[in-house]
């Protein structure tokens, strides 16, 4: 007999071996008769049963702390929507009790972006990383020689450490704080303020921007335009609600999105230990049987 959540794990174990029985015309695909002689170890069932005993508890704890997760995003939203929305009071807008002041981030400070780096200038492979709008928060698929760096960093508009890079083309509005690494980003998709952190803090506008309604422009592809963007007016409390507004959020920041702490390296570690007992549990030795069941090792 073969447990279907037995077959479960074992089909997951087995993903690089499946994913080398697939075509890959167009759409990758998976052959039913490739499948079918697929060979997988069947123990006998009360073994099969006490692995999934043990593999489950992993995989139910997964799905617990990814629960909390969500939930703990939920509160995170709420408490930042409440903390950076001011109220009218009496003819003049508070946040939290303080008096706020209405800027434009045309007022807050100048538009930035990089200059300009052409195609024929990057390529798959190099010394730094160039983030275009489809890779900007995550990997680089581009990279410039050290030399074009250097020289566009000296010459021409470039993130101080802390400035928040914005995207200005399709997802429109997604923050990364610069970490000052060596990094450099496509021109007019991504723009950031170049603005005073003695008026107005790097991770105040960071989360401001998070609930920001953005009004953009274009087709099938939104943007928004230098114009647009300066124009958008934002809340501004004095400079020590600011940075009490942070110190919160950022406690948030940390537990729901931080992959170094909080939930989410709870979840990666557990991911990993699943993943590590599983590829122990499951080292069998090879049979002859496919997913047909082999009778010597059904366990009747």
């Amino acid at each position: 007999m073969l447990d279907v959540r037995f077959l479960y794990h074992i089909l997951i174990n087995s993903r690089t071996s499946i994913q080398k029985l697939a075509t890959f015309n167009g759409i990758p695909a998976l052959n039913k008769s490739k499948l079918e002689k697929l060979t997988i170890p069947i123990p006998p069932l009360p073994v099969q049963q006490e692995i999934v005993n043990i593999l489950d508890k992993f995989t139910e704890l997964e799905a617990k702390l990814e629960a909390e997760l969500e939930a703990r995003r939920k509160q995170y939203e709420y408490y930042r929507n409440q903390l950076l929305t001011p109220v009218e009071v009496d003819g003049k807008w508070l946040m939290n009790g303080k008096e706020v002041e209405w800027k434009t981030l045309g007022e807050v400070g100048r538009i930035c972006m990089c200059k300009r780096v052409m195609k024929k200038e990057t390529s798959p492979f190099g010394d730094i990383p160039f983030y275009k709008i489809g890779t900007f928060g995550k990997e680089p698929d581009a990279f410039i020689s050290t030399e074009l760096y250097e020289k566009y960093k000296e010459k021409y508009s470039f993130p101080k450490t802390g400035d928040v890079l914005i995207s200005a083309s399709g997802t429109i509005g997604r923050a990364v704080i610069y970490d000052g690494k060596p990094a450099y980003f496509q021109d007019s998709n991504i723009v950031w303020i170049d603005n005073d952190e003695k008026e107005v803090l790097n991770r105040f506008l960071f989360y401001l921007y998070g609930i920001i309604k953005w009004k953009t422009e274009g087709g099938t592809i939104a943007r928004l335009y230098n114009d647009n963007l300066a124009k958008i007016k934002i809340p501004i409390p004095p400079l020590s609600e600011q940075e009490r507004i942070v110190e919160i959020l950022d406690k948030f920041e940390a537990l729901v999105n931080d992959i170094s702490e909080g939930l989410p390296a709870e979840i990666e570690a557990r991911r990993k230990q699943y993943e590590y007992y599983r590829g122990k549990l499951l080292l069998f030795q090879p049979v002859t049987a496919g997913l047909t069941r082999s009778p010597q090792n059904n366990g009747e």
